[in-house]
């Protein structure tokens, strides 16, 4: 089996597309960092004055950075520390989860819910409380600016890019010999049938290959040409950085189920990635099995897609919350609130940590769906 996927890889590797679409989505990439817009000087100056002053915004934070040589940065700097307070210190998760029920006008069983699951956000406040998370300068003003690029933006491109290539890679695995017109001479046989596991493995292994090499290179050209050094170490609940929900813009202070820094986030972010990428390339192989042919289980995926987006449309609209809780449970879904990822949610979670855990039910129905699409398959006439 070990050399059938090797070979498999191997023909995969042949495909030109696979690499002009790499060294697209690597471009466009590169593009949107050297167009990011970031204040390189005030965020190299707020680095260089970290140092001396620390990274928790006290009365002796104030006294160090006045005693630093004057300049419109320091200024700036000053004005933007001088007033804060450790706004988790008596915070009341109860009255955010209220003011998200009114906000949104949430009704039902749900609103229960959402009482519920502020509620147990509350010891996480108080540890954010404890370690001072909002008090962190992280980049000062410009930390919004810089999080909501690397988490919201960036990242997201990344995802959509690796996404887009499980779809296609996926596709094309399990629909090749149709391609070719060699299906009719392998997959007439129970052996031949069994090189689909192959195929899947061969395409699976090339999707994470894609999607690593994507999540390396671009974090490297973003470091090279915006290198922000020591505030992947910036607690993400600093006073600077807020999560915003639309479309009316209502901003809450960014509150995990765990105290977390940049770097932490990020990295939990791409392993959650990775599982949702599995989840995409998976479900259009098992697609691809059952259509027999490439464009058609592409028509299925877009057809699943626009459905799932007018029925979200429709549901938002009507208020129906039951339903609209249940869909948040959905991988496409999930990848649209990817920038709302292990925080509280807001109206897209019932529950704490609901996306890791929609993302472990949405891998163990795929693995069901496997094991009925491997029956189905066995005796599937070949025509």
């Amino acid at each position: 089996m070990l050399r059938i996927i090797a070979f498999e890889i191997r023909k995969l590797f042949e495909q030109p597309m696979i690499y002009l679409f790499f060294i697209a989505s690597l471009l466009l990439n590169t593009i949107y960092i050297a167009t990011a817009g970031l204040d390189h000087s005030y965020l190299n100056y707020i680095q260089e004055t970290r140092v001396k002053t620390g990274t928790i915004i006290t009365s002796e934070f104030g006294e160090k950075l006045s005693n630093q040589p004057s300049s419109k940065k320091q200024q700036r700097l000053l004005t933007e520390t001088a007033e804060l307070k450790n706004v988790f210190q008596h915070y009341s998760t109860e009255a955010l989860g209220q003011e998200m029920i009114d906000f949104f006008q949430i009704q039902g069983s749900v609103a229960e819910k959402m009482k519920r699951k502020y509620e147990k956000l509350t010891p996480v406040v108080h540890e954010l409380a404890e370690e001072q998370a909002a008090l962190d300068v992280g980049a000062a003003g410009e930390t919004m600016s810089v999080f909501t690029f690397i988490r919201n933006r960036l990242f997201h491109v990344i995802l959509g890019e690796s996404l887009i290539f499980a779809l296609l890679l996926g596709l094309y695995g399990s629909t090749s010999e149709r391609l070719t017109k060699t299906d009719v001479l392998v997959m007439t046989s129970k052996t031949g049938r069994k090189t689909q596991v192959s195929k899947y493995v061969a395409s699976f292994i090339l999707t994470i290959l894609f999607y690593a090499t994507m999540v390396m290179l671009t974090f490297g050209i973003f470091n090279y040409m915006n290198p922000i050094g020591t505030l992947w170490q910036t607690s993400m609940s600093t006073q600077f950085h807020v999560n915003v929900y639309f479309p009316q813009l209502l901003e809450i202070p960014f509150i995990p189920w765990q105290p977390m820094t940049l770097l932490n986030y990020t990295i939990l972010s791409i392993v959650l990635g990775g599982l949702l990428i599995t989840l995409c390339h998976g479900f259009n192989f098992l697609v691809g099995l059952w259509t027999d042919q490439l464009f058609r289980g592409f028509i299925v995926f877009v057809v699943i897609y626009v459905v799932l987006l007018g029925l979200e449309q429709i549901i938002n609209q009507m208020g129906w919350w039951n339903m609209h809780s249940l869909l948040m449970w959905h991988p496409i879904s999930l990848w649209k609130v990817q920038g709302y990822w292990f925080t509280e949610m807001g109206p897209y979670a019932t529950i704490p940590w609901q996306e890791s855990i929609a993302m472990v039910v949405n891998l163990f129905l795929l693995g069901i769906g496997g094991i009925l699409t491997s029956k189905f398959y066995t005796t599937k006439e070949v025509k």
